[in-house]
């Protein structure tokens, strides 16, 4: 609620307002009127129109980047895999996702396509909340962990096929994981 929101914070309606509307076009929260606010159920609709979609586009964005990837940019998702190999070792869930997510920013934002890049970013904030209504996401690390080590290895050899058929097929793994599991 509003007031709730304003009193707990200390801040006028307006802020509070724009937040709940940029959160309701990112489709992460449902505004009924007269009644307030409320987080976004996530539904197996909208798993199935998220992930595929995804799977395809990031794939592409993958094979595009191949070509733009530099040594610092082998280097830069290295230390995030090993970050995300000792986030895993330590269960630590948000930092795990946060190297997750940098590793994959990584490679998009290197396939040099802003409207590509735009795209991925609304499907991959759309999925946000896949990620964290779903605890059991660390007990498949260490198969998470294996296909990013294999994701950089083709990038390392500028397989722009592998990489692309890899990219997709991890996303459409997860896919399957959070389709099973979301009730």
């Amino acid at each position: 609620m509003e007031n709730e929101l304003q009193r707990k914070y200390g801040i006028s309606r307006a802020p509070i307002r724009e937040a709940f509307r940029i959160l309701e076009k990112e489709r992460l929260v449902v505004t009924i009127p007269r009644k307030g606010t409320f987080i976004r159920k996530v539904t197996k609709k909208d798993v199935d129109e998220n992930f595929p979609l995804r799977a395809i586009l990031e794939g592409l964005a993958a094979r595009m980047a191949v070509p733009n990837l530099k040594q610092h940019d082998f280097n830069k998702l290295k230390v995030l895999l090993d970050r995300m190999i000792e986030a895993a070792e330590k269960n630590h869930v948000k930092c795990y996702h946060k190297y997750h997510t940098e590793f994959h920013n990584t490679f998009i934002n290197r396939c040099n396509n802003e409207t590509l890049v735009g795209i991925l970013d609304d499907l991959r904030l759309q999925a946000i909340w896949f990620r964290f209504s779903y605890l059991k996401v660390l007990k498949s690390s260490r198969y998470v962990i294996d296909v990013h080590k294999k994701i950089l290895d083709h990038f390392m050899k500028r397989d722009a096929d592998a990489t692309e058929a890899l990219v997709k097929d991890h996303i459409l793994t997860a896919y399957k994981t959070f389709r099973e599991n979301i009730q």
